[in-house]
């Protein structure tokens, strides 16, 4: 069934994991290229260089962008967790520079209170993006519900044309991109392989 409020759906041409393009300690990604994926293991954050970086949770909601001078993967290092969203590169690609996993043990190491009160803010955030995405995901059902019964509203009556604004208005804010979920993991043997067949960079 087509959806009432196409504004909903956004597809992006997204790249699977490819190997790092990597110069100069400068990390160069390719416009709409998986940077990694909801439950990968971390193993560095990035401190964004140039150009943006979507963040999507495991549905497809969209949440925010990443821009420059901004960090990007911090928090599955401070909290010792798996990737907890999905990361792509914008429409004009990114770069970024690697923070090591050390930074962030030593950061915390360092002072307890600070540690403390930084994992506090975290975990917020992982709450707030938790309940971004239920929300998002309970008015797509609510959408179609109604579109079940569209053909027996009344088109002309005000409170079904204030629904149907209404529904359409959020909509236009809540971005589904389903199709990057289906982006498989590159194996260590693919990204060798893939390695050989675009030969040594810079």
């Amino acid at each position: 069934m087509a959806h009432l409020f196409d504004l909903k759906w956004r597809v992006r041409p997204c790249k699977r994991y490819s190997p790092v393009y990597e110069k100069n300690d400068v990390i160069v990604w390719e416009p709409n290229e998986v940077i990694y994926k909801v439950d990968d293991v971390p193993s560095c954050a990035y401190l964004i260089i140039e150009g943006a970086v979507m963040l999507y949770t495991r549905e497809g909601l969209q949440l925010n962008q990443i821009g420059s001078n901004e960090i990007l993967g911090e928090t599955s290092l401070l909290l010792e967790k798996n990737r907890t969203v999905t990361a792509i590169s914008g429409s004009t690609g990114a770069q970024a520079k690697r923070i090591p996993a050390r930074y962030f043990t030593e950061l915390t190491t360092r002072d307890k209170v600070v540690a403390a009160l930084i994992r506090k803010v975290q975990y917020r955030l992982i709450d707030s993006n938790l309940q971004s995405n239920n929300l998002a995901v309970n008015l797509d059902r609510i959408t179609e519900l109604v579109e079940m019964q569209v053909d027996k509203l009344d088109p002309e009556d005000p409170t079904v044309i204030e629904l149907l604004d209404r529904l359409k208005a959020v909509h236009q804010k809540v971005v589904f991109a389903r199709d990057i979920i289906a982006y498989p993991q590159i194996t260590d043997d693919d990204a060798e392989s893939d390695q050989k067949n675009v030969g040594e960079i810079g």
